[in-house]
Formats: structure tokens, C-alpha cells, sequence
């Protein structure tokens, strides 16, 4: 089975990952790491400062059965399952400044989290195989909880629509 991990950046994708590597044994597959190596994408856009990707090659890509593909676009994939993450916009905030990012940068991926952006997109190509996590606590639990997704118990509890963040449009 193909699992997708995404979520806005900052929600705990690659920690996440690496915890259901090291803990449960899965073979976790960073897409980032596989658009730069065999270099999916088509340039830079100096605006976002980022490549831009280039999801057809992407799509293209052999990736083998039973993993994890982690990373933001991972939804945009031919997968079996989407696990999105979620985090409350004030933790996110806080995230991102960590790692970092412009102010610009994080306004952006703050006001995709309130808005839902990747949910809306993962339920547009997958349906009713996108479950939804909030990572707002640790990434134990979380990772947890998304192990329960992958492992098919208690999907009724992670059906997409659970995250509201709409009370922080006017913060963001």
C-alpha cells in the first residue's frame, strides 16, 4: 500500500516520518529528496523561493509498493491513502519562525493551513481515502495516530473536515 504524509510545511511531516521509520520499521520516502535527485522540476520561482516542480515526471516516477511517500505535493501522487496533517495556525507560526522562514513565507503557509488548501486538493484526487491528523501536540502522538491510519483502525475517527482554523483569519 501507498501511503501519502502531507500537510502544509511546518506540520511534522518529516519528523513524523522519521518516527514511523525508526519505530515501526516503514520504508519512508522523502519526495523532496527524489525531485532534486533526479531533477523533477522545472526552475526556480524566485517569488515563492522554491523550485518549481514538475509533477508529470514526478507522477512518472517508479516508486515501489509498501511506503510512505512524505512531503508537501505527496498527495498529488497515486497513492491508496492521504494522511494529512494538520496544525493549529498559532503552533505552525511558531514552527516556521524555528526553521526560519521569510515572514512572507509564513504568512503564505499559515493562511493555506486556515484555508485547508492541501485537504481541499487531496479530497479532489482521492476522495474518501484522505484522513486528516492534527499535529498540533507532539509528534509522538502524532505519529501514533497516523500509525493507526496506516494500519486501517479507527479511520472514522480521522475523516477529513475535523481541523477547523477559520477563527484565525483575521490573526493570520
Amino acid at each position: 500500500m501507498k501511503i501519502a504524509l502531507t500537510g502544509t510545511p511546518g506540520t511534522g511531516k518529516t519528523t513524523i516520518g522519521k518516527i514511523l521509520r525508526d519505530r515501526y520499521g516503514l520504508k519512508v520516502v522523502d519526495i523532496n529528496e527524489v525531485i532534486r535527485a533526479h531533477q523533477y522540476y522545472a526552475g526556480w520561482d524566485e517569488y515563492r523561493d522554491c523550485l518549481i516542480v514538475d509533477l508529470e515526471a514526478l507522477r512518472a516516477h517508479p516508486f515501489s509498493e509498501d511506503l510512505v511517500l512524505e512531503g508537501h505535493l505527496s498527495h498529488n501522487l497515486l497513492v491508496d491513502r492521504v494522511i494529512v496533517l494538520r496544525t493549529n495556525p498559532v503552533a505552525l507560526r511558531r514552527r516556521l519562525q524555528q526553521k526560519a522562514f521569510s515572514a512572507k513565507k509564513i504568512n503564505e503557509n499559515v493562511e493555506a493551513e486556515i484555508l485547508d488548501v492541501i485537504l481541499v486538493e487531496a479530497l479532489a484526487q482521492h476522495g474518501n481515502a484522505v484522513y486528516e491528523v492534527d499535529s498540533t501536540g507532539t509528534l509522538s502522538e502524532s505519529a501514533q495516530l497516523v500509525w493507526e491510519i496506516i494500519q486501517g483502525h479507527w479511520l472514522e475517527r480521522f475523516v477529513a473536515g475535523q481541523c477547523d482554523w477559520t477563527a484565525y483569519l483575521n490573526d493570520a
